[in-house]
């Protein structure tokens, strides 16, 4: 007689009976952007541009309300400016990651070269002098690769030669012109920065012991045109020597107005002579 299997009844109760546990569904909390410092995306951002906009075209409006909004616009406008500027950065970081890698490896074989060379005991006074310049610039190429302004467009410092013929030539040299123009501007730049302090005059020694995009100082300043640079100093030190005076603590609303005048002045000068009211009682008992 074959074997019959049969289930135990405890079994059998325990799961017809036994309850079901049910998964708590946590709820999905966005991140407060303010808290967290990371701005909201583009399309979210000129949403809420268009829809304080619309909030400031209607006629009836209170005062404070429109102050508020006409604040949060302009706090939104910058936000926006830095959204895209931050995507602009990105998008040229990943484009021109490849061409700065390969152009770093060769800038820093080339200065590894060089210091070798200035450590041999057999150069000239004229040939060591001439080392050191060349040293110099590569650091200069160097900086220039790792501090390069990250919203513009790289120039490469090896681009590919291109053998053309014709008409295509001259367009072609006329181009090249103008690209080792704006290359040259840039490298003016970081050289200026190398000699104000602002980059390391020796990057190489910091490209293992930190990262490469910032060498423990603020890596990534304003692009300026060397054109614009000089005019750009004066404007600070003229600025700079505007508002030294002026170190004033501001006082918004009715206190900081000129035209309500100072009530605590006032007071002072009248306590000199006493109370106005007790001058008047004076000359009606002298009366």
């Amino acid at each position: 007689m074959p074997a019959i299997r049969t289930e135990k009844p405890s079994k059998v109760g325990e799961s017809s009976s036994a309850p079901q546990k049910v998964k708590s569904k946590r709820k999905y909390q966005p991140k407060d952007t303010h808290e967290s410092g990371v701005l909201p995306g583009v399309q979210k951002l000129k949403a809420a541009l268009r829809q304080t906009r619309r909030l400031l075209a209607k006629d009836k409006l209170a005062a404070d309300v429109r102050v508020e909004t006409e604040r949060r616009m302009k706090a939104l406008e910058a936000d926006i400016a830095q959204a895209e500027s931050s995507r602009t950065e990105r998008t040229m970081s990943v484009k021109y990651h490849k061409v700065k890698f390969f152009e770093r490896q060769k800038v820093v074989r080339k200065i590894s070269q060089a210091t070798k060379k200035l450590s041999s005991d057999e150069l000239s006074p004229k040939s060591k002098k001439k080392t050191e310049a060349e040293l110099h610039e590569l650091r200069v190429d160097l900086n220039y690769i790792l501090h390069y302004p990250k919203a513009k467009k790289y120039i490469s410092l090896f681009p590919p030669e291109k053998r053309q013929e014709g008409s295509e030539a001259s367009s072609s040299t006329a181009d090249a012109g103008k690209t080792d123009a704006q290359r040259e501007e840039v490298r003016t730049w970081i050289r200026q920065r190398m000699q104000d302090g602002e980059l390391d005059a020796e990057p190489e020694l910091h490209l293992d012991a930190k990262n490469t995009a910032d060498t423990g100082k603020k890596a990534q300043t304003e692009w300026v045109s060397p054109s614009e640079l000089g005019s750009v100093k004066t404007a600070k030190k003229v600025k700079s020597k505007v508002e030294k005076p002026a170190e004033k603590p501001e006082s918004g609303g009715v206190e900081g107005d000129a035209f309500f005048g100072n009530d605590d002045e006032d007071e002072d000068e009248v306590a000199p002579g006493h109370d106005r009211d007790s001058e008047d009682d004076d000359e009606d008992e002298s009366d």
